[in-house]
């Protein structure tokens, strides 16, 4: 569904897996909310650029196929919101992780797996980059030291897995390595329900880390 064009009621419950009644009553509350205008045509309407914000974060990178059935698969196996992100550091503005894909059909866990919190140290995809990186790439706009605490760092990288909680979800994430090189982070949230059971939090790093060691392997890598 593409901003400025118009589609019919039926197109957009088909789309979004709706009845067309149902769709209808949406799309009137989006038009009265400011993310869509009515067509030109009868029966059309046209998202507007504030419908945005309802598709949750941008990637700031292209995925590949590899990445995207990467993450439906395990979204499939777990289902938990999947993400994948790259790290990258530039002068000017330090370590960042950029997401480059994230799968789930609810928009609040699109929103908490783009580990999009500016403390890198407070995410799981940002602990397995402070964890993995050389000590050059870990660091500050202005050039101070980015680091975790040394247990922290310590079980991070001996288990592979790094885990963080917001006040609705917990995340654990894992490392794409090529060699001994971190390239990406791999990622899954859920709703903390979805993590009470430790045997099952075990299970989805389990699978978090075959995941990762088969994209290692792998050309989305």
């Amino acid at each position: 569904m593409g901003a400025d064009l118009e589609h019919q009621v039926a197109d957009v419950a088909q789309s979004a897996g709706l009845r067309p009644g149902h769709a209808s009553r949406l799309l009137l509350t989006a038009v009265e909310e400011g993310f869509a205008d009515p067509g030109e045509r009868y029966g059309t309407y046209r998202l507007t650029c504030d419908a945005a914000v309802l598709l949750g974060p941008a990637p700031a990178r292209a995925s590949t196929p590899e990445i995207t059935e990467t993450l439906r698969a395990l979204h499939r196996d777990t289902n938990l919101a999947t993400a994948w992100h790259v790290p990258g550091w530039r002068p000017g503005a330090g370590l960042h992780i950029d997401l480059v894909d994230v799968v789930s059909p609810r928009l609040a866990l699109r929103l908490d797996a783009a580990q999009q919190n500016g403390d890198l140290s407070r995410t799981a995809a940002g602990r397995i980059a402070l964890a993995f990186l050389p000590p050059q790439m870990t660091s500050t706009a202005d050039g101070r030291p980015l680091r975790l605490c040394e247990d922290l760092a310590r079980t991070v990288t001996s288990s592979r897995i790094a885990a963080s909680r917001t006040s609705s979800t917990h995340s654990l994430a894992t490392a794409v390595l090529r060699g001994d090189a971190l390239v990406a982070t791999l990622t899954v949230t859920g709703t903390h329900d979805q993590f009470t059971d430790d045997l099952i939090v075990q299970e989805h790093a389990v699978l978090l880390r075959r995941a990762a060691a088969r994209c290692s392997q792998s050309r989305a890598a």
